[in-house]
């Protein structure tokens, strides 16, 4: 039997319909049919540098038809596809190629400064294929540089042999690194597709459904929206200009995109930042809302300002090849706040400390398993022992499951303030902070204190053209929290630090608090009480 591969995704549809448009960007078309080709072509001279089966191939790039071209690529090779952030520096991007070993990178035109600073120490490294290599210095003397479109236009376009089974990695998939060091989740084909199957059942895709892709395909939600499309022969609209809201609703509208998803900060700037209020989207069927917890405040609003559209609320992790639960869209209104249940093929539960299964409403870590789990981090057998285990993944969120079965993120372990005798989650405080109609977003954490261990410290945002009033956030603050879980110092600032999928970087917060203290010194803070 042959098995089920990523590639197979595009293989079957490009075998099934291969005119029709599988990419759409700033009004061109890619069919299915031409990236089929085009990926062929990057196997074959993959294959022709002596990459192959269980090599990694880093991949950096900003989304567009030569990141998809590339990706299924490096898959139909029997190579290792390793996504990498395209904000990396040079130091940052040899952390990742060394990590992973990678024997090759293909890398966008944009990219040359950082690239030529991080191949200068790569022993593994051995070839590097790249558009516009005027912009990369010579590299070390082991390593060739490819110039992709004319060695591209060298290979036949025919499909290569399968050179992997479905238990071989697909991805090395780095986390985003908000919590802590980004890690590589190595994910196997059978993890993908089994994950890419169970999505596609319950949004209902089919080959009518184009997405609006404002997330970047590097991250796996955004690898996520390409492979379920793909499955289905659906279309992905790629949208880089999410800067500016306006222009990527402009984009959602006149390619009458039948879906959309986002992350929290994606919601908070359409309902704060843009004119989604006034837009018609009579093509919108779904959105979709992953990577976090969106507040209560902002599902309600999401929810007003959509009427009609279904919204999935939807809970994940890297380490899941993305998805691990999913809220139905009906039962949203009366279950604001819920990650749902488990999706197919998977299973979910509330461990308490000691292994055994929580009662409903009783809190414990979240505990998954399934076919769609990661291998373990590459090469991190220390880190993988400690969230794979015989019970499953643990998730390292604290959860909750009511009677009817939907369970709820309480906030991540890392993410517990110990202020004294009290844990708190800076989920509750944001989420409140939030019901404050002036506040755009918030953070949450605390800061270490000789006495109580740590103190609560709240960063906040305020909406475009408000005031900013802390008074008046302080007062409302105190009419909804008890006094143990107020912030007791407050911080306003123009924007907070995020990655390029739009999370909240904690991490920089708390280095910079770090340094504040070991400075001996303390920024200005507004309205600290």
């Amino acid at each position: 039997m042959t098995p089920y591969l990523v590639q197979h995704f595009l293989e079957r549809a490009a075998d099934r319909r291969p005119e029709a448009v599988f990419l759409v960007q700033q009004g061109k078309q890619a069919t299915y049919g031409e990236v089929e080709a085009r990926a062929n072509r990057f196997a074959r001279l993959l294959a022709d540098c002596g990459v192959g089966r269980g090599d990694r191939v880093g991949l950096l790039e900003h989304n567009n038809f030569g990141y998809v071209a590339a990706y299924y690529g490096i898959l139909k090779s029997g190579a290792i596809a390793v996504p990498l952030n395209t904000a990396a520096d040079g130091p940052g991007l040899r952390g990742f190629l060394a990590d992973c070993g990678a024997r090759a990178l293909i890398a966008g035109a944009r990219f040359g400064g950082a690239v030529s600073e991080a191949i200068a120490a790569l022993p593994d490294l051995e070839v590097v294929i790249s558009w516009g290599l005027d912009a990369l210095e010579p590299g070390p003397a082991h390593i060739d540089l490819i110039d992709a479109e004319p060695a591209l236009a060298a290979q036949l376009e025919s499909r290569p042999e399968t050179l992997a089974i479905d238990l071989d990695d697909a991805a090395i998939i780095y986390t985003s690194g908000s919590t802590g060091k980004p890690r590589g989740a190595t994910l196997r084909h059978l993890s993908v597709c089994t994950n890419t199957r169970s999505i596609v059942e319950y949004l209902g895709l089919g080959p009518q459904d184009r997405v609006l892709q404002v997330l970047p395909f590097y991250y796996v939600y955004g690898k996520s929206l390409l492979n379920t499309h793909c499955a289905v022969g659906g279309s992905v609209v790629i949208e880089n200009r999410f800067l500016f809201p306006n222009t990527a609703l402009d984009t959602l509208e006149n390619e009458r995109c039948t879906g959309f998803s986002g992350v929290p900060s994606t919601f908070a700037i359409l309902l704060n930042r843009s004119n989604l209020a006034q837009r018609k989207l009579e093509h919108l069927r779904y959105v979709t809302q992953a990577g976090g917890a969106m507040s209560p405040e902002h599902t309600r609003r999401l929810m007003e300002v959509l009427a009609g559209k279904q919204i999935f609320v939807m809970y994940g992790a890297t380490e899941a090849s993305a998805r691990l639960s999913y809220l139905p869209p009906e039962d949203l209104p009366r279950k604001v706040g819920s990650i749902g249940r488990a999706i197919p093929n998977v299973e979910l539960r509330i461990l308490r400390e000691d292994g055994s299964v929580a009662a409903p409403g009783e809190e414990g870590e979240i505990v998954a398993r399934g076919a769609n789990l990661m291998r373990g981090y590459w090469g991190d057998a220390e880190e993988t022992a400690r969230v794979l285990g015989p019970e499953g993944y643990r998730t390292g969120d604290i959860g909750r499951q009511d009677e009817e079965g939907f369970f709820y993120v309480v906030g991540r372990i890392k993410d517990m303030i110990k202020a004294g005798a009290h844990r708190i989650a800076a989920k509750e405080i944001e989420d409140a902070l939030l019901e404050y109609p002036e506040v755009h977003e918030t953070a949450v954490i605390g800061v270490p204190d000789e006495i109580l261990g740590e103190t609560i410290k709240a960063f906040v945002v305020f909406r475009e053209g408000s005031k900013a009033d802390l008074d008046g956030l302080l007062d409302f603050v105190n009419q909804r929290l008890p006094a143990y879980k107020k912030p007791s110092s407050f911080e306003v600032l123009d924007g907070l630090p995020k990655n390029e999928s739009g999370k909240i970087m904690k991490q920089v917060l708390r280095q910079r608090e770090r340094a504040t203290i070991d400075s001996g010194s303390h920024p200005v803070s507004d309205g600290e009480n």
